[in-house]
This record gives structure tokens, sequence and C-alpha cells, in this order.
């Protein structure tokens, strides 16, 4: 009985050994290609417009073109804060 615990005890050992080096292994590749995408992605604070924030125009690009640090937030956050700047600005309609 006591040797069906202590083989019990190892197999679960081993296996959880086996869950963390998968998981470290995951943990690499995904910080080799979080590495890889901000190396492509020029950098806002350096003054580097992405070809992105070229293609939009009116009032949305006025808005990107005041506040480029916007770029690397993502898409639901740059439209909340350009909601916000639109009523600001009063080009929102009243109803």
């Amino acid at each position: 009985m006591s040797e069906m615990i202590v083989i019990g005890l190892g197999s679960i050992a081993g296996l959880l050994f086996l869950i963390l080096v998968v998981l470290i292994r995951i943990a690499a590749r995904l910080t080799g290609i979080e590495r890889r995408l901000t190396k492509s992605r020029p950098s806002v604070v350096t003054g580097k417009e992405t070809s992105s924030a070229a293609s939009y125009d009116g009032a949305f690009g006025k808005f990107i073109g005041e506040r480029p640090e916007l770029l690397v937030l993502k898409k639901s956050e740059q439209f909340a804060a350009f909601r916000k700047w639109r009523k600001e600005q009063g080009l929102n309609w009243e109803g």
C-alpha cells in the first residue's frame, strides 16, 4: 500500500515538473515574439510615424496627430479617448 502511494506521488511530481518545463518554454517563446514585434514597430516617442498613423484622416487623424502616444494603446482604448476628445471639442451631436 505504501509503495502505491510513493509511486503515485512520484508520478504526480514528475507530471508537475513536465508542466513547469512546458510553461517555461512557452514563456520564453512569447518573450521572443514580443521582442521581435517591438523591434519591428517604430517608436512613437522618437517621433517616427507608423504607416497606420499616416493613413488616418479627418477628425481621427487630427486627434492622433495631437496625441501620437495613443497609437500604442488598443483600438478600443484609442476610440474611447477619441470619443472623449470629440465631446471636449464639441464635435458630437447633442440629442
